[in-house]
């Protein structure tokens, strides 16, 4: 599938103006949590595009027309801002290894996978190792110091042992989680959650505020694609319009609401989802009606995952299981690929 007749940018075009609308992002990421996020997606993008290059080879393809289009990249910069900072090089090995190999080569190359690549890898990730992908760092007041460096990199490389992460039953233990996590490990404890207590303590207020200031980070980027004409509105308003407007039925009817639909609409990967993620065109719907189906029914499945599940986000699994329902909502709308008429 030629992605260029989308919009009538280059594939090369497409993925470069995503890496440049998540810059913003990638800084946040940095201020909060320091020099980890470059090396995690740095190491991202060099395993990626070695298992691209050997899975080329034994495919007998041409490499440099396929490493040349970015694709890869965009799958490791996107995989990179959405894990935690806790992960290790060998599972970031693993993480890349499904979203390139399996995800996108497996099924015939860039274009021809019906999962987006980035959310396979973080989805088994998430399946193989649930206590580091819920954990983020506490307040690092080293920030792009030597400190902070040395710090960053034996995290990465020499962390062998689980003892960081041994944990109590008291749920005020869970110290580095998200808000999502937090709101979600306290609700099993019958544990007084309100806003305010999820934010009592400074260390919790920075992760707090970062996640607020990522989402805006990439609610900025998002902008600039919509601008630039790369992704539809269609994907991104659907989603954020459905999934908003049921935390805001919640909100407003439930007996005891915990936070506002503000709350769910700044936190965990909402932001990233909505402009970054779903709006993956390889993976959506083609028509215009497919596009706003596929973003309501994503935004309908975090808000039941986030609210009902054992999950505090859900952003992987509502996107891979609304890529499971693009060829029948283009089956039922009687569309099957480029060139039809808007529907």
């Amino acid at each position: 599938m030629n992605l260029s007749i989308y919009n009538n940018y280059t594939v090369k075009e497409i993925m470069f103006f995503v890496i440049i609308a998540s810059i913003p992002a990638i800084f946040t990421e940095c201020y909060f949590f320091g020099f980890i996020i470059l090396i995690q997606i740095l190491l991202f993008i060099i395993f990626s595009l070695i298992f691209e290059i050997i899975i080329l080879k034994i495919r007998q393809k041409n490499i440099k027309n396929n490493i040349l289009d970015n694709s890869s990249i965009v799958t490791s910069v996107l995989l990179g801002l959405s894990i935690p900072c806790t992960l290790t090089w060998w599972m970031i090995i693993i993480g890349a290894f499904f979203s390139i190999v399996v995800s996108k080569h497996l099924y015939g190359g860039l274009g021809q996978n019906i999962f987006n690549p980035a959310m396979i890898g973080y989805a088994v990730l998430l399946i193989s190792f649930p206590l580091y992908m819920s954990s983020w760092n506490k307040e690092n007041t080293n920030l792009f110091s030597l400190n902070d460096l040395k710090t960053s990199i034996n995290k990465i490389f020499f962390k062998t042992s689980k003892s960081d992460f041994l944990i109590s039953s008291d749920p005020e233990d869970f110290t580095e989680a998200t808000p999502l996590n937090d709101l979600k490990n306290k609700s099993y404890y019958n544990y007084d959650i309100s806003l305010k207590n999820l934010t009592s303590q400074n260390k919790k207020i920075t992760v707090f505020s970062a996640y607020n200031y990522i989402n805006i980070s990439f609610l900025l980027g998002g902008f600039f694609l919509l601008y630039k004409k790369i992704i539809c509105w269609r994907i991104p308003f659907s989603f954020l319009f459905s999934f908003f407007f049921l935390s805001v039925i919640n909100f407003l009817f439930s007996i005891n609401p915990i936070v506002s639909p503000f709350f769910h609409l700044f936190s965990g990967g909402t932001m990233i989802c909505a402009f970054f993620i779903a709006t993956d065109p390889v993976t959506t719907s083609y028509s215009n009606i497919g596009k706003i189906i596929f973003g309501s029914i994503v935004g309908l499945l975090v808000y039941i995952i986030r609210n009902y599940s054992d999950y505090p986000d859900g952003v992987a699994f509502s996107v891979l299981f609304g890529n499971m329902l693009v060829p029948l909502i283009d089956n039922f709308l009687k569309t099957s690929g480029y060139g039809h008429r808007d529907i």
